[in-house]
């Protein structure tokens, strides 16, 4: 992974919704104050977002994988993220474009968690849509092949391991 100031300012550039940004609302966004922004911004200048880039792609996925969830999810048990829809794939910042995210897991306080993302996703200037399930919703969903579970799945996991996927390799 990226330093933390590098990898917050890569985040905000590659899923930001307006662009161009003013180094004072990456900083803003991205949570630093303006000199590690600064230089944070200089060490990624030339690397990216520039999609005829080699390295677009892992910068892209990098952005996704970086997302503040910590601060969102609180002290919450979420076992499980995925992040997917069109801004899962690289390319698919395009503005209007909600983050869709499974989160998996046993929330006690939903209405505080939904807060929590809404301000994640002003930082980043589009709406956080969540898909919340319980492990035994996700399973029973698996099953009953729920369609919109199986394209979750199938997105970017960000936090966890799904609990019915088995050991990793």
């Amino acid at each position: 992974m990226l330093p933390r100031s590098l990898a917050r300012v890569n985040t905000v550039m590659m899923l930001h919704s307006a662009a161009p940004l003013a180094l004072a609302d990456i900083a803003r966004s991205a949570g630093l104050a303006y000199t590690p922004a600064e230089s944070a911004l200089a060490t990624l200048t030339g690397r990216g977002p520039n999609p005829d880039s080699p390295y677009y792609p892992m910068a892209y996925l990098t952005a996704l994988v970086d997302l503040p969830l910590a601060d969102a999810f609180g002290d919450e048990r979420i076992s499980v993220a995925y992040a997917y829809g069109p801004l899962a794939r690289p390319g698919g910042a395009a503005k209007g474009i909600e983050l869709d995210l499974l989160l998996v897991g046993e929330i006690r306080d939903v209405p505080a968690l939904l807060t929590r993302l809404v301000l994640m996703g002003a930082r980043l200037g589009r709406a956080v849509v969540p898909f919340v399930l319980t492990d035994a919703e996700l399973e029973r969903a698996r099953r009953n092949g729920d369609g919109h579970v199986a394209a979750a799945l199938a997105g970017v996991r960000l936090l966890g391991q799904d609990p019915s996927a088995g050991p990793t390799p």
